[in-house]
């Protein structure tokens, strides 16, 4: 990206809270706290030092398919970017105390999440369609696996990921090849990265109530099977969620705020994963209200295979188009959309192959993906609202 004074740069590995054992679940997601807490020969406080110097945007996340430490900085600070990333992921701390302190913090977020309604909504509902499978799985873990990682644990897990074909780094920017090949060399990068190996998913379309809920409020979670990421009706499912339920001209968002007034927010959005995916519908109402929104959304999901339209059907593909090209100037951007067509398909991003899969996405296609997957039958569903009010939409 000549001329640009703002880099990127990330490095991934290519294994998530999925891939973590059953018994150590939300191992990978405290090594990811351990990478941003001392690393290399930087102590805490140099450490602070330092991110706040390139700016603060330095971050590092976990997901069920992927572990990651990114930067965004100028392009004047690219060396120590780069050379704070490799410590972060190479050279992570593994001090007692440290794995303790953290293990404090995760076990406060993960009580934290047990308290919010709609993180609590949002994990039932993975459970809800897909079971017990890992990709279901919290990605923080439990209190009780979290009980279980000692230092010596997470040094063999961070020996385990740091293998070639398990680490890919990206960066994005007016950068030179081989000096970026220069400070990366510590990093395993020798072999094309490939996800592990998982149990097949299987649809479960089970409808859970999640948790307790004090107040008034009832969050709500729907769920339709979709397709892996790599799949190629997938641009055709970024279509059909937008127009159902993204952004101020999508049929729910329409229907349930502009015109009911029933609840202040309603979306839909695409969980995709390598082995499949589901289209989610969401949203937060008032307990009263709940059955006259829920009459609502079924009605707008019943009719929405036969009353496609054409124009807005273009309207999503251009909203589509339009943020894959804004994202793709972005060097933060760029990054990501690299690195997961990367994993996901085995080949660099494509800017205009990405837009191109969009615009030939066909009326007659959402049409044909909302006949054979918006369907009742198939939906799983998560409930958090008061306890004394009773609550079904299977």
């Amino acid at each position: 990206m000549p001329g640009r004074r703002s880099v990127a740069a990330g490095v991934w590995f290519a294994r998530g809270a999925a891939h973590d054992p059953a018994s150590l679940a939300g191992c990978t997601h405290l090594l990811e706290h351990l990478t941003l807490r001392r690393c290399g020969d930087r102590d805490r406080r140099s450490l602070a030092r330092l991110v706040d110097r390139l700016g603060g945007d330095v971050d590092a996340w976990t997901s069920s398919e992927l572990m990651g430490v990114s930067v965004q900085t100028t392009r004047d600070a690219l060396d120590d970017a780069l050379d704070l990333l490799v410590d972060a992921v190479a050279a992570p701390t593994f001090d007692p105390r440290d794995v303790e302190l953290e293990r404090r913090v995760i076990q406060a977020e993960l009580e934290l999440v047990e308290d919010d309604p709609a993180e609590l909504v949002e994990e039932t509902l993975l459970e809800a369609a897909w079971g017990r499978h890992p990709l279901a799985r919290p990605v923080i873990g439990t209190a009780a696996s979290l009980a279980r990682l000692k230092p010596s644990i997470m040094r063999r897990h961070h020996a385990n990921l740091m293998r070639p074909g398990r680490v890919v780094a990206s960066v994005a920017g007016d950068v030179e090849i081989t000096e970026v090949e220069a400070r990366l060399r510590r990093l395993p990068l020798g072999l094309a990265p490939a996800p592990p190996r998982l149990p097949p998913l299987r649809w479960c379309a089970h409808h859970r109530r999640a948790g307790r809920q004090l107040g008034d409020q009832v969050h709500a979670r729907l769920a339709f099977p979709a397709v892996a990421a790599a799949d190629s009706q997938a641009p055709a499912f970024s279509v059909l969620s937008r127009l159902l339920g993204v952004g101020s001209s999508s049929r729910l968002f329409q229907r349930l705020r502009e015109e009911e007034g029933l609840t202040y927010d309603i979306w839909s959005g695409l969980v995709l994963r390598h082995l499949g995916g589901l289209l989610e519908v969401g949203w937060a109402c008032a307990g009263e209200v709940f059955p006259e929104v829920w009459r609502l959304v079924r009605e707008e999901l019943q009719r929405l295979p036969q009353t496609v339209e054409p124009e807005e059907v273009e309207v999503a593909k251009e909203g589509l188009a339009r943020g894959l090209e804004m994202d793709a100037e972005s060097p933060s951007g760029l990054c990501s959309l690299d690195v997961s067509e990367l994993l996901q398909r085995g080949r660099p991003f494509d800017l205009d192959a990405a837009v191109a899969e969009t615009m030939a996405v066909t009326p007659e296609g959402v049409r044909d993906l909302a006949e054979r997957h918006l369907r009742l039958e198939r939906m799983a569903s998560a409930i958090c609202g008061p306890e004394n009010l009773a609550l079904q939409v299977a």
